[in-house]
């Protein structure tokens, strides 16, 4: 399937480093979200940047048919993904080769599942999330849509993460708690409490800072 990547920044480099392995997915170039025309008709690591998000109808057109959001903002790249699908894209998903994912995981569309990463049995995943380098996802969590789990960070069993939250570099989060809607888990932090909808946790163990 020919495929586009939304998104020519950092994270846009690393899906497509994923994708570089996948047999099923040719990628045909990058959208720029950002709308900066100075780097429109330039390349990245050899995949040209064809323009802004104008170009999406036009694409699909032309028999592109499948899409995937490389953009760190949840909120954000939950919109972006509502709207490649409402023209038509279908929302691929880049799951690195050296990923570790148990068989009785139930995977979402739109996911980034970095190099390293390992998942274990009974895991569920909603659509765009990115779990990011070395992460560690126990039996029994639930990631909602649009969760960024960056990279290290390792969550106990029976974890849910709710929608659009962020868990930073290294956090640990312990067995069976609940990480907010929309809240950010500092880096490194451990978590040992179910933290609310909407809040920054730092420290260890973690405490609310605003």
């Amino acid at each position: 399937m020919r495929v586009i990547i939304l998104g020519a920044g950092e994270q846009g480099r690393v899906v497509l480093n994923i994708l570089t392995y996948d047999r099923e997915h040719l990628v045909i170039g990058f959208i720029d979200v950002c709308n900066n025309p100075q780097i429109w008709k330039t390349q990245v690591k050899g995949i040209e940047v064809l323009g802004g998000l104008s170009l999406l109808p036009q694409l699909y057109k032309n028999k592109v048919e499948g899409a995937i959001v490389a953009f760190g903002n949840n909120k954000r790249r939950v919109e972006l993904a509502a709207d490649v699908k409402r023209i038509g894209y279908l929302l691929i998903n880049a799951i690195a080769p050296s990923a570790v994912i148990s068989k009785c995981v139930t995977l979402g569309e739109g996911i980034v599942i970095c190099p390293n990463v390992s998942i274990n049995p009974d895991v569920k995943i909603g659509d765009n999330v990115i779990i990011n380098t070395g992460a560690i996802v126990e039996h029994d969590c639930i990631i909602e849509d649009g969760v960024h789990i960056a990279p290290g960070v390792r969550l106990a069993g029976g974890v849910k993460v709710k929608k659009n939250a962020f868990v930073g570099i290294g956090a640990t989060i312990i067995d069976d708690l609940i990480i907010g809607e929309n809240s950010i888990i500092g880096a490194g932090a451990v978590i040992i409490r179910d933290v609310p909808d909407n809040v920054k946790v730092v420290g260890v163990p973690g405490r609310i800072i605003n």
